[in-house]
């Protein structure tokens, strides 16, 4: 909400608009003398009242959600659909074959990430589609004040999928209870379970046993494409033929999913010490020593559960790590490579060049944006 409330406040403030905020419309509707309203049209029926009263008046709403089809109004709002695709094209790189998709209750929004998740990972070559984990559906539904039987729904969910599993959550508070249920089982976080959540909360995110990764959902420009909407509504334009999608801004990646999902224990093994080594300057013949096999054995083995050797593992892993890094400090590109366990800043410069096409100064800069 509130990155949503400052995409507004930007473009108001650079259109010379008086911007008013929150429930102070409803008790002054009659006198307001307003040009036009930006709302969020969810289950309240009071904003749908207000919302149809002041289309009877002519005055222009954009709505800024996705729950209300029905209503025929001009909206901005998140590509849920997109979303969904961006989990599944998460998991996918990390080799996931298993998945499921969490959720408290179901809606609009929810069915339009479930099923961008599941085109998603069938683009990606993954035919078994995700489970549906709905809470207040079925059994759940019937004892969801009852704490101790959310709990062995959970458990009994949990323990039933095949391992590696991967979980896409609708928000990350579902992100979050889901960790928790893990935790309650003894299921390792993310080695046996993966956990991607929508909406970086990074209090909630950053704060847990195991940080939660999270897709960003892009709400400063919600914000500001649905405040230049309703500009151009105010100025008399057609309102356009279909809602206008704002895309996600990307993953924060944090430990929930920091894995290479591998069903061969060796592969699983080399795979965390990877992960727990990055900043180590080592290769493949270290790494197979580490794990008592010989580099040739190493690799067919890496090969045949991955699809590649573990030397662009670990080149992976690595500029993986810088790329936060750099995201994420002021630290210098030399500085980056030595943290990363990258022979030099040149090195790490033409890594990146490769990987996105820009320069590392350049992408930092786009990145961060």
């Amino acid at each position: 909400m509130a990155q949503r409330m400052a995409g507004i406040g930007r473009f108001a403030k650079g259109a010379g608009w008086n911007l008013l905020a929150g429930y102070m419309l409803f008790d002054g509707l009659r006198g307001w003398r307003g040009d036009g309203a930006l709302v969020t049209l969810r289950s309240d029926p009071n904003v749908e009242s207000l919302v149809r009263r002041l289309r009877r008046r002519g005055i222009p709403v954009v709505d800024m959600t996705a729950e209300h089809p029905e209503m025929p109004i001009p909206r901005v709002c998140t590509d849920n659909r997109a979303i969904g695709r961006l989990a599944a094209s998460h998991f996918a790189e990390r080799n996931y074959r298993h998945t499921a998709y969490f959720t408290s209750h179901w809606s609009k929004i929810q069915s339009g990430r479930y099923e961008g998740f599941a085109e998603g990972l069938a683009t990606a070559g993954i035919v078994e589609p995700p489970a549906r984990w709905v809470l207040e559906e079925g059994p759940a539904l019937r004892a969801r004040n009852d704490s101790g039987a959310v709990s062995r729904w959970f458990a009994g969910l949990l323990e039933r999928s095949p391992k590696p599993l991967a979980v896409f959550c609708n928000e990350t508070k579902d992100a979050a209870r889901v960790l928790a249920e893990c935790r309650a089982c003894g299921i390792a976080v993310p080695e046996d379970v993966a956990i991607l959540g929508v909406g970086d909360d990074s209090v909630l995110c950053e704060n847990q046993s195991v940080p939660l990764s999270c897709i960003l959902q892009n709400g400063e420009r919600l914000g500001y494409e649905s405040a230049a909407l309703l500009a151009r509504l105010m100025d008399g334009k057609e309102a356009p033929a279909s809602p206008v999608f704002v895309p996600p801004k990307g993953v924060a990646v944090r430990a929930s999913t920091e894995c290479t999902a591998s069903s061969d224990p060796l592969v699983a093994r080399a795979l965390a010490l990877v992960s727990s080594n990055v900043s180590r300057p080592w290769g493949v013949r270290q790494l197979a020593a580490e794990v008592g096999v010989s580099p040739a054995s190493l690799n067919r083995r890496f090969v045949a559960e991955l699809g590649h050797p573990p030397s662009v593992e670990i080149t992976r892993q690595r500029l993986h790590k810088a790329k936060n890094l750099l995201l994420d400090t002021d630290m210098t590109l030399a500085e980056v490579a030595e943290r990363c366990g990258i022979c030099n800043a040149f090195y790490l410069s033409s890594l990146i060049r490769r990987h996105t096409g820009l320069p590392p100064k350049e992408w930092r800069k786009r990145a961060k944006t």
